[in-house]
This record gives structure tokens, C-alpha cells and sequence, in this order.
């Protein structure tokens, strides 16, 4: 039996980006189940507009899910490009240390920053301790930020553990042209330019659509080094396609004519999906997906490794429906992702395998042409990247240049590799007009 709830939506733009728990949430959900907003003109109205989640237990067999997990594991890598869903610097283990990243915590920037002061700044009763203790209280942390270069560090102090506060006892007690010296110094020799995110398990796996520096579609980096082992995940996309076609049909439907205006081959499989989000072990925080399509659904699975460890913990959080789901081993939530705020509970305990699975169909993807030109344009690329003589060459160029598709090069390219122009249909008149 599949329990039917329908919730006013409640405004929490306070929790992008942050890490929420249990005050989020007064109801855990553990067994089929459908949650619909509710209409502010017909409260009763239940169908695809205004559907959050339909959530679904023991849909995939063990077979399915192990096959997911070999097919996939691997993609899941060391990530900073989460963006606010990786959540703040350092919070993930409570401390500001993550993968090996020493932080410059907010508390220590604000303090050199103070240090540093012109000597003709006004006194606004500003001091050290109150600035310590203004972060005692809290504050929402950053998603990004800078860390502090250990190699220079320790050459002055070679007990890296607490060699700011060593510092700080001493900065504390120095004149002011001093403190200005010395916290400009730390500044500028310690810490580093570079702006990193949290670091997170993470990674695609399928295929993507073109960006200003990978300018055609292609398979992603894993999936082109692993076309066996990716295959291994087809059975269980397979039956999500299905289970999603069965449960919310329009949605379905409109996202399938998207799919079949692409090159199948651009596909994974006889599926509507173009691309993978593979998580390990990963509170995310906060945040609404980008890059799906907003016809379609989204969608979260999670499976774990063949030992069967599974997980504790980690619930799909809902914040403005104050619902969690209690996501197990082969459960399926199709849910509205893209509108809505969603994150995860705290994963407890140091035993967890919990890898999740979203399959979408990136938006964007319908702006690529046939497999064989994409492919054309990677090799073109590659191929003036590489030629030492190209006119444009220089250090560390990538082969993309400024209007590099309306060129003629370009067009003499196509002509010498049999590729007729996909676009000249879509022009007044093709180039060749213009050589």
C-alpha cells in the first residue's frame, strides 16, 4: 500500500549550502510513499505539476545492485567541483582539516585582517578576543576558501600543530608596526592563492555536453577508460527507466522526445537517462540541481558493495516539507530535485558503503549534433593543440580559439574528412559564401 501526504511547502533559503539534521524534519518516511505539494487554489490537486517524490522500497535485486556497484564504484572520486552541495569547508568532520587540506579558518582570516590594520584606523573597541569570541557564536560558513601552505609554514615552524596560536601569542604583544609587518607576511607568504571547495566523493559517468573549454559532447572520462565495467550498470538503468516511465508517465514522456532528438548513441543504454552522478559516502549539503532537464525528473538510488555493509544514518532531507527519507539498498526515489532544497542527515558510525545513483538527462545535451561530428570536433582540437606550427600556439594551449567554429580552417577540416556542415540548414547561407 502506498501512503499518499500532501504538505505546504515552507520557505527554507536559510539552509542553502548548509548541513541540516533532524530540526529539519518531523516525519521519516520508510515505506512506499508519495508526498505532493500543496495547491494554494485547489488543495486536493495531486498529478505530475505538483508531485515531489513517489518513493518506492526493494525495487532493485541484489544482482542488479551489485552489477551498479562494480559498473560504477570507481567513478566516485575525490571531488571539488560540488560546488554548495559539497557544504562548508571543514564541517564534514567538524574540524579545518579535510583530505589533508589545512583551512584558513574565517576566525583566523578576520584576525590577521585586524592585525594588519593601518596604523590610523579608528578604535572600535575591536580586540583579538572579541573577535574569538564573535565566532564562538557561529557563523555560516563558507563553501570555498584558502589554505595554508605547509611547506612554507613548517620551514619556521616545525611542529605544524598549532603553529598559529604560537604565532598569535607572540603577535599579540608586539608593536603595531610590527603586527602590521608580521600579519602581512603570514598573509602573503603562508597562505595560498588558489580558492579550493571541500573535497568530496564524487564523479560522472555517461555522457556531457559541450562547455566553453571541451567545446563538443563526449563520454566522460571514466566511461571512455571503462566501457565494459560501465555496461555493468545497464540492467539496473534499465529497470529505473521503466519504473520511471510507470510512475510518472508525462514526465517521462517529455523527457523521452528529448532523448530521441540525440544521436543514441549518446544515450546510456535503452534508456532516457545521458548521464550519471555516482556519490560514496557523501553528506551532501543543501542545494537544488542544475544541468537536468526541467521537463523531465530526477531521480536517487542507493546501492552498496557485494559484502552487503550498507549504511546508518545519511536520510534524504526534504527541509521545506520537513520529511526525510530513509533511502536503503535498493529503494528508488524519483523526486523533484531541481526545484526543491534537498541534502542528507549525517552518516553515523565509520562502516558505511552507501553509494547513490542519479541517472538525468543533462538539458544542454540536445544542442549536440550526430556522434561522428562531436567526434570530429574533439579531433580537430586535439590535433591543432598538438601541431607545434599552428599559428595560434603557445604555452599550455588547449586548441580552442575565438570564433574557431565560423572559420575557415574549420570548414576546409570537414571538407577533408567527408563531414557535411549539420548546421548550414540552419543559416541564410552557408560560409563557403564568404571563401
Amino acid at each position: 500500500m502506498v501512503e499518499v501526504l500532501v504538505r505546504k511547502k515552507i520557505d527554507s533559503e536559510e539552509t542553502m549550502g548548509t548541513f541540516v539534521s533532524n530540526n529539519y524534519y518531523d516525519r521519516v518516511i520508510d515505506s512506499d510513499c508519495d508526498l505532493y505539494a500543496e495547491d494554494l487554489i485547489d488543495p486536493t490537486l495531486m498529478n505530475e505539476s505538483n508531485i515531489i517524490f513517489k518513493y518506492r522500497k526493494n525495487i532493485f535485486t541484489k544482482e542488479e545492485q551489485d552489477a551498479a556497484y562494480a559498473g560504477l564504484r570507481e567513478a566516485a572520486t575525490e571531488s571539488q567541483n560540488r560546488g554548495m552541495a559539497a557544504g562548508p569547508r571543514g564541517e564534514q568532520l567538524g574540524q579545518e582539516k579535510r583530505q589533508n587540506r589545512d583551512w584558513v579558518t574565517a576566525e583566523q582570516l578576520e584576525i590577521l585582517a585586524f592585525l594588519a590594520r593601518p596604523l590610523n584606523t579608528i578604535d572600535d573597541g575591536t580586540t583579538v578576543e572579541t573577535i574569538k569570541e564573535s565566532h564562538k557564536r557561529g557563523s555560516k560558513e563558507e563553501t570555498r576558501g584558502q589554505v595554508w601552505l605547509r611547506s612554507e609554514v613548517t620551514k619556521l615552524y616545525p611542529e605544524y600543530h598549532g603553529w598559529f596560536d604560537k604565532w598569535l601569542s607572540g603577535a599579540v604583544k608586539m608593536p603595531r608596526e610590527q603586527q602590521i609587518h608580521d600579519a602581512t607576511f603570514v598573509v602573503n607568504k603562508y597562505i595560498s592563492d588558489t580558492n579550493y571547495a571541500q573535497s568530496v566523493m564524487s564523479g560522472i559517468a555517461g555522457y556531457f555536453d559541450r562547455y566553453p573549454r571541451i567545446p563538443y559532447g563526449r563520454e566522460t572520462s571514466y566511461t571512455e577508460k571503462n566501457r565494459e565495467k560501465f555496461a555493468l550498470c545497464y540492467p539496473y538503468l534499465k529497470k529505473l527507466n521503466s519504473q520511471f516511465r510507470e510512475l510518472i508517465p508525462d514526465r517521462w514522456k517529455a523527457q523521452n522526445e528529448q532523448a530521441s532528438r540525440l544521436d543514441r548513441r549518446f544515450l546510456i543504454s535503452d534508456t532516457v537517462f545521458t548521464t550519471l552522478t555516482v556519490n560514496h559516502n557523501w553528506r551532501t549539503a543543501c542545494h537544488r540541481d542544475a544541468g537536468d532537464l526541467t521537463t523531465g525528473f530526477s531521480n536517487i538510488c542507493g546501492v552498496t558493495g557485494p559484502e552487503g555493509k550498507g549504511w546508518y544514518g545519511g536520510q534524504f532531507i526534504l527541509p521545506e516539507y520537513r520529511i526525510a527519507i530513509n533511502l536503503q539498498p535498493g529503494d528508488m526515489l524519483l523526486v523533484n530535485n531541481h526545484e526543491g532544497i534537498h541534502g542528507n542527515d549525517e552518516l553515523i558510525g565509520d562502516d558505511n558503503d552507501r553509494m547513490t545513483i542519479v541517472a538525468y538527462f543533462r538539458e544542454k545535451m540536445v544542442d549536440l549534433k550526430s556522434w561522428d561530428y562531436e567526434n570530429l570536433r574533439k579531433q580537430y582540437i586535439d590535433e591543432r593543440r598538438l601541431n607545434k606550427d599552428h599559428p595560434l600556439q603557445r604555452t599550455l594551449w588547449n586548441g580552442v580559439s575565438a570564433s574557431m567554429w565560423e572559420d575557415k580552417e574549420w570548414y576546409d577540416y570537414m571538407n577533408a574528412h567527408n563531414m557535411t556542415d549539420p548546421y548550414a540548414k540552419e543559416t541564410v547561407s552557408s560560409l563557403e559564401d564568404f571563401f
